[in-house]
Parts: structure tokens; C-alpha cells; sequence
């Protein structure tokens, strides 16, 4: 197996403290509600990036089964290209 993907997905995470974990999960859903009310016509761009951060917080910042765990980070893995991809693609529509 790839080394990058056996620290990626296996390996455990080293958590950084309960108020740093729990504060920023709570700042990460405030921002979620915040992009829900700022912008309601472009609903879905305002939710890829809090989505994203909340994927990835969840994945690596707390602990879970081996399963959850390696479900959890492909799917922030799998989160991350698809930011990547639409924000590539809303851009290359402007040119």
C-alpha cells in the first residue's frame, strides 16, 4: 500500500485538545448557517467550503472505528476534489 494513503486513511490523527476540537466545530457550523442566510440564491457554492471544512474537521480531529475512520477521510478526501472541481470550473466559465 502506498505510504500516503496508509498515513492517510489509518493513521491516527493527534488530537489538539478538547476546546480546540470542540470551538471550531462550533465556528464551523455557525459559518455553515451563515453562508445558509448570506447567500440563499447561490445556496450550494455557500455550503461547499463550510462543507468542506466540517468533513475534514470530523475526519482527522476526532476518533472513531476503523471503518468510520476510513470512510470519514474519503469522503473529506473525495470533498476536497469536488470544491476543487467546481470552483475550477465556475472559474473557467468566466474566460
Amino acid at each position: 500500500m502506498n505510504t500516503f494513503l496508509k498515513n492517510a486513511f489509518l493513521e491516527e490523527s493527534k488530537p489538539l485538545g478538547v476546546g480546540y476540537r470542540y470551538g471550531f466545530l462550533a465556528l464551523i457550523l455557525a459559518l455553515i448557517l451563515l453562508s445558509v442566510f448570506v447567500s440563499p440564491h447561490h445556496f450550494w457554492r455557500g455550503l461547499l467550503l463550510p462543507t468542506m471544512l466540517l468533513f475534514n474537521h470530523l475526519a482527522f480531529q476526532f476518533r472513531w472505528s476503523r471503518p468510520v475512520k476510513i470512510i470519514l477521510r474519503a469522503f473529506a478526501f473525495f470533498w476536497i476534489v469536488l470544491v476543487f472541481v467546481v470552483m475550477f470550473y465556475d472559474i473557467s466559465r468566466w474566460f
